[in-house]
């Protein structure tokens, strides 16, 4: 089965489009959204509308549900309450009641998907270390568990004796003796230092995990958030991919 994943699209409709293409080319037969459509960036409708045409499951991110009115301001940031307040008064009541039907949490044969923690998937803590890493891995009993809510795409492994380390290339050969976290990187706002969108792709067929890295232009999106008037530094770190 060829599975596609990718997560924290953050209003990059530039950055998602070509993200669609290569999925369009790829042929998978599911392909999952791992939330946070929009917050950020400047173009939240189209990337919602897109989603939703691309994807067969969302799940709900943090600021999706606080753009649909379900979670308080207060746990962001000052620009990230700057541009939830701006998307959701720019979303049609549609693209919102889609924001709010998604879930936390989707089980699909020997894989999980979730934003943040599947552990406590409506609190969205960072998964950032091996030791948090090996707390989700003893408690669930997927093979593949999807994350995203970092923006660091990562895959890591953790054999049957409990020991737990990070794959470093790509794409990974899946080995009969390991389960895997794989965090799926962002879509249209990437924090590892590199500019360009991740996807990721678990082919069981072929027996691999592939993170892909996509170009797009970058330099439209910067001006469209300027232009809308939000933070300039949310222009600023699609540069940077920081």
């Amino acid at each position: 089965m060829r599975i596609i994943v990718f997560s924290d699209v953050h209003g990059n409709f530039e950055s998602l489009r070509e993200v669609a293409s290569e999925i369009s080319r790829m042929e998978p037969e599911l392909v999952v959204s791992l939330g946070d459509v929009v917050g950020y960036g400047a173009r939240p409708g189209e990337c919602v509308d897109l989603v939703m045409k691309i994807a067969d499951i969302n799940i709900s991110g943090n600021h999706d549900l606080a753009v649909a009115g379900l979670i308080p301001f207060d746990r962001f940031n000052a620009s990230a309450r700057c541009s939830i307040d701006w998307t959701a008064s720019r979303l049609t009541e549609g693209q919102i009641e889609y924001l709010k039907s998604s879930e936390p949490l989707f089980h699909n044969g020997k894989s999980l998907f979730a934003h943040a923690s599947p552990l406590s998937p409506l609190d969205w803590p960072y998964i950032t270390t091996l030791a948090q890493s090996r707390e989700i891995m003893q408690y669930f009993e997927e093979k593949f568990i999807f994350i995203g809510h970092t923006h660091i795409p990562a895959v890591i492994s953790y054999d049957q004796r409990g020991r737990t380390r990070y794959l470093l290339d790509s794409p990974v050969e899946i080995r009969e003796d390991c389960r895997y976290l794989i965090n799926a990187g962002s879509v249209g706002q990437p924090r590892d230092g590199i500019n360009a969108a991740c996807l990721t792709l678990l082919d069981t067929g072929s027996g691999v995990i592939e993170q892909r890295r996509i170009k797009y232009d970058y330099r439209t999106s910067q001006e469209k958030i300027i232009h809308a008037g939000l933070p300039e530094k949310l222009a600023n770190r699609l540069e940077t991919g920081e």
